[in-house]
């Protein structure tokens, strides 16, 4: 006679599809599309000789639409989130009184937010990267489970050829 089935020992480390969204604390992108704007109107330099005795508006304009960047980039957050359970799913669809900021609480991981927390957050982040942190959620929720192919490159460095390994 076989053993019984252990659905527990089955089931163990089993975990819901998990992703991250995102979002920047500062966000110049006005500021530098003005900046890129006057950049590309002015006067590329390499004239004359005695303009270039010291620092060039164009380059001054470069420099500050790179500082901008630098901090902007620095200022990038990451939250985890996971997919919705079916039952969860089916409660969202069913229930009225359900919006995204509940949806994105039930998903919320690494920082676990609530709903006032994330309505809290839509509100400082603006209506753009807003809207990316709740499409790639719903992308997590709606994806087709599907193994991604490795890359030729990454099959390549697992199983390097003979002559790759001299």
């Amino acid at each position: 006679m076989s053993e019984p089935f252990d659905f527990e020992s089955f089931i163990n480390g089993t975990q819901l599809a998990r992703g991250t969204v995102g979002f920047y604390k500062v966000d110049h992108r006005p500021e530098i599309l003005r900046l890129t704007r006057e950049h590309d109107a002015l006067p590329v330099e390499g004239g004359d000789e005695r303009e270039g005795s010291g620092p060039s508006k164009r380059g001054a304009v470069a420099a500050k639409i790179a500082s901008l960047r630098e901090e902007m980039e620095g200022s990038w957050v990451e939250f985890t989130i996971r997919t919705l359970t079916p039952d969860e799913f089916r409660r969202m669809s069913d229930d009225d009184n359900l919006d995204v900021y509940d949806q994105l609480e039930m998903q919320s991981i690494e920082p676990a937010l609530s709903k006032d927390q994330w309505r809290r957050l839509a509100d400082r982040i603006g209506t753009a990267q807003w809207s990316k942190i709740v499409s790639d959620a719903n992308n997590l929720v709606l994806s087709k489970v599907a193994v991604p192919d490795f890359s030729r490159s990454v099959s390549e460095t697992l199983s390097p050829t003979p002559s790759d390994v001299n």
